[in-house]
């Protein structure tokens, strides 16, 4: 597990610094994103289980097509879902949820959490920005959610969070369908 959580946080900064660079090159195809959302899933199924959170997904019947980077995609969802599943207590639920607005897809990942305090929510998304007490921040490196939000970007997309410290927090991601 330690091995894992090295070669995570490499591959984090590896990417952080092609971004910042913008050497971070994209290769866009067309994918249904309710695939990449229940690989997503898969990958944080079990430490969601160890904690017996309620993991659960809404996503629409309908293929939701869009044109973006497949692994670049999966990381955005993964860094979310693992968030949620690192703040969420035991016995907590955690909602993916995926839906065509506009002529863009949009996906929530809704948590009932700890949440984040107001002055912690403006600063997260920059590199190494973590929010919380020492506890909460020895679980991750603030690479995670910086990550997921340029990589957004670079797809033309938006990445926001909306929380309530105590009650939890959700992460809206945007991207043009096409």
């Amino acid at each position: 597990q330690a091995g894992s959580h090295l070669l995570d946080v490499i591959g984090n900064v590896l990417d952080v610094s092609r971004i910042d660079a913008d050497r971070y090159e994209l290769h866009r195809e067309d994918i249904d994103a309710r695939d990449l959302a229940d690989a997503a899933m898969a990958l944080v199924r079990v430490q969601a289980d160890e904690k017996a959170i309620d993991l659960s997904a809404d996503l629409p019947d309908e293929t939701l097509l869009v044109h973006v980077d497949r692994r670049a995609f999966k990381q955005i969802l993964v860094n979310l879902l693992s968030n949620a599943v690192k703040f969420t207590p035991a016995n907590g639920q955690i909602e993916l949820a995926a839906r065509r607005e506009d002529n863009a897809m949009v996906l929530t990942v809704k948590d009932n959490g700890i949440g984040i305090a107001p002055e912690d929510l403006a600063r997260l998304g920059r590199p190494f920005e973590q929010a919380g007490d020492a506890k909460q921040k020895a679980q991750g490196t603030g690479l995670g959610l910086s990550l997921a939000r340029s990589l957004a970007e670079l797809h033309d997309g938006t990445l926001t969070l909306e929380s309530t410290l105590g009650e939890g927090t959700t992460a809206t991601l945007r991207i043009p369908a096409f």
